[in-house]
């Protein structure tokens, strides 16, 4: 008995230091796991805050609503973590940028990116993982990302939707950025990248039927197919 009860003590304190590690190691992770334990308290529909502003929950519905308006329905449902300062968000494992999306499971936002563009660009990272499963590797994250722009109708990077062509720079001039890697292209900051990406999947979704196109492509994907790295050459 008393060694069953030494190896129990010894998985708990396993458990217990490996919840620690990953906490300090991801804690963006750990927040998503309990937000209030980073001092972030329900909303409403799995938004959670530093603080209870009405407005965190308007920016939220809207993002929804735009997601939802593209694919035609939501499937994904992370959590999302709202910082109103640097120091709740740099708590959470943030930096520099405006929001960060956790695989499917969380979306974390900044005060800078606390607005429906950011909130929606991030969702739809969410949402085009939670469709893709599996296949998600097979996408080059610049075609991620160029979606996002786009599903978040971000009047930075597209010109706007009564245009017929969509792209703020020529489209050979965006054509670069698919065969580069993403992370060097947009290091330091850099918008150009997401100019790049935006017009060419804005091109590609309007010459191939819309919305449509990407769920097509995702459905594609998932069955086995391969990247259509033809259609962008």
């Amino acid at each position: 008995m008393r060694r069953r009860r030494w190896i129990a003590i010894a998985v708990v304190a396993v458990l217990a230091v490996g919840a620690a590690v990953t906490a300090a190691a991801v804690p963006g992770l750990a927040a998503t796991a309990c937000p209030r334990c980073y001092g972030l308290h329900s909303l409403h529909n799995a938004v959670y805050a530093d603080r209870d502003d009405p407005a965190y929950r308007a920016l939220i519905d809207d993002a929804d609503q735009h997601i939802a308006s593209f694919y035609g329905s939501r499937l994904s449902s992370p959590r999302v973590l709202i910082c109103s300062t640097t120091s709740c968000y740099h708590r959470l494992g943030g930096g520099g940028e405006k929001g960060r999306a956790l695989r499917n499971w969380s979306l974390m936002l900044s005060p800078a990116g606390s607005n429906a563009t950011i909130a929606t660009h991030e969702l739809s990272h969410t949402e085009f993982h939670q469709r893709l499963g599996s296949a998600r590797g097979k996408v080059p994250q610049w075609f991620d990302e160029g979606l996002a722009v786009l599903v978040s109708d971000d009047a930075r990077y597209l010109q706007p939707a009564s245009t017929a062509d969509r792209c703020k720079l020529p489209y050979e001039q965006a054509r670069s950025v698919i065969g580069e890697d993403w992370r060097t292209a947009a290091a330091d900051g850099d918008d150009r990248p997401y100019l790049q990406a935006g017009c060419v999947v804005s091109r590609w979704v309007s010459a191939n039927g819309g919305p449509q196109a990407v769920v097509d492509l995702v459905a594609k994907l998932r069955a086995g197919g391969s990247w259509p790295a033809q259609q962008f050459g």
